[in-house]
């Protein structure tokens, strides 16, 4: 993948505040990943008894328990036990639903001889995650309260298993990891140039021989929402839709000699749009969440090589439109099809063009924003829309920057992967790809960050390599947009993630 490179520096800033020798203090209470926004000490301290219990408040919290309770069994090594209601002792952990805590997945840890995890179902498991990583540490935490809240909604990482397979272990190992880091998106790349993903019934044609049928797709939907975290599946159109172009050739786009466009879908087609409709129609059930991506990024190089979307987008929008509003019908015709199914559309944002056009994207169409005009950017992708202009246009937006964000494992892109203390130091959810600082009402909009691991040569590293390249930036992208107060050195950060270690086997 061509991507553009700009960054632009923030202060990382972090205190800590004294409190009287009785009680505990910041420094006392173990160190967590990502740090816990706000620590009022108390007298006392907590420890699990002898046989602890997790007690969930409601019976819509027992998954957490037991979750959490065997999540301690192992750390810990002591018998921790679940159930719904009844007592919670000395030694015990209490989780209780409280839906207004805290606002966005937010949650109260009141630590005390019987310690108390409060907040929304999601806060409250992210609660959990904060008593795990303190109690691997040390056994006998300080009293006090946390009150922690993340500064964003997603907080996540892209997996690349259209480039290239990756083993259900592995999917898993991840989704325990970015529930250990309290992340709670996994985004699914499931087709790119060697291979359709999913086990297709509509189109058997087109599914790569390595490949996820609907049984495992089913259990590592469940296996994620299990530990909160939401699985957004892509199915790549119009661009790199290579293999379905190989078993349907006829569906290319071709340009004004004739040659079929590398990995490019002819929109103008019906039988293209039918494709597209029984697969989206097809998966849309397999994935409970509120999003469909259609990526729609890459699609080609220069729309006025290709007649054939011109003449169509004349047709439909009148005699200034170009082929690139050929590309936003179909956009907007996918964005119908996934809201008509009780979804929200989700695309790349580098064929979003400022110039010309007859007509727009539709404005609940989410745009992951991660390319832009640069030195290093490929010229014939024209101006993209900054995430101001996007915001301003009406978009919700996701900052999924090509550098720092991005990890590539191998090709040339791979020459530009950058190093996790440059993300640690030089950028924060706010920084975009071209430049663009948000201001606070503009950041509204902008629902958080992944990292995104791009298999641009599928061959060259192994699964436990890739794990622990990803391992890093995971732990950095959790902080910065967990948005608490962190070390101002990456050194320090290291030793804190060290201190964390790895999430507790599934």
């Amino acid at each position: 993948m061509s991507r553009s490179v700009r960054l632009a520096a923030v202060a990382v800033v972090a205190g800590a505040a004294l409190a009287p020798p009785a009680q505990a203090t910041p420094a006392d209470v173990p160190p967590s990943v990502p740090a816990v926004r706000d620590w009022q000490p108390a007298a006392g301290a907590f420890e699990l008894g002898a046989e602890p219990v997790i007690v969930a408040e409601t019976a819509a919290l027992r998954e957490t328990a037991d979750v959490f309770a065997a999540d301690l069994r192992q750390v810990t090594g002591k018998p921790v036990g679940s159930r719904t209601g009844g007592p919670a002792g000395s030694g015990d952990i209490l989780l209780s639903a409280d839906e207004h805590d805290q606002g966005r997945a937010g949650y109260r840890l009141t630590v005390a001889p019987t310690t108390v995890v409060r907040g929304t179902a999601d806060g409250v498991f992210l609660g959990t995650r904060t008593l795990v990583q303190w109690l691997r540490q040390r056994p006998r935490i300080p009293a006090g309260t946390a009150t922690d809240w993340p500064d964003y909604p997603e907080r996540g990482l892209l997996v690349d298993a259209g480039r290239r397979y990756f083993s259900l272990p592995w999917l898993r190992d991840r989704i325990r990891e970015l529930s250990y880091l309290k992340m709670n998106y996994l985004h699914l790349h499931l087709s790119d140039v060697q291979g359709f993903r999913l086990d297709s019934a509509t189109h058997p044609e087109i599914v790569a021989d390595r490949h996820y049928t609907k049984a495992e797709i089913r259990e590592l939907v469940a296996y994620a929402a299990r530990y909160h975290v939401l699985v957004v599946p892509e199915l790549d159109f119009p661009g790199h839709a290579d293999a379905v172009l190989k078993a349907h050739p006829e569906l290319a786009l071709l340009n004004r000699d004739g040659t079929a466009e590398k990995g490019a879908l002819d929109i103008t087609k019906p039988e293209a749009l039918a494709l597209v409709r029984d697969l989206v129609t097809e998966f849309l059930p397999l994935f409970p969440g509120p999003y469909w991506h259609l990526g729609a990024d890459e699609y080609i190089r220069n729309y006025d090589d290709y007649p054939r979307l011109a003449a169509y987008a004349k047709v439909h929008y009148g005699p200034n439109a170009t082929g690139r509003d050929a590309l936003y019908d179909f956009v907007n015709w996918a964005d119908e099809l996934v809201r008509g199914n009780g979804k929200t559309l989700r695309v790349a944002n580098d064929e979003l063009s400022r110039g010309g056009g007859a007509t727009r994207v539709a404005p609940d169409v989410v745009v992951d924003h991660w390319s832009a005009d640069g030195p290093l950017q490929a010229p014939w992708f024209g101006a993209a829309q900054s995430p101001r202009e996007l915001i301003a246009a009406g978009h919700r937006v996701q900052n999924s920057s090509f550098t720092p964000t991005y990890y590539a494992t191998g090709g040339a892109a791979a020459l530009l992967n950058a190093p996790p203390i440059a993300m640690y130091k030089l950028w924060n959810p706010t920084v975009f790809v071209d430049g663009t600082r948000l201001d606070a009402n503009e950041n509204i909009r902008n629902l958080g960050a992944k990292l995104s691991v791009w298999c641009d040569d599928p061959t060259t590293m192994t699964e436990p390599e890739i794990a622990d390249a990803v391992a890093p930036r995971l732990r950095v992208l959790a902080q910065l947009t967990w948005g608490s107060a962190a070390p101002p050195g990456y050194l320090s950060f290291l030793s804190r993630t060290r201190a964390v270690g790895t999430p507790p086997a599934g």
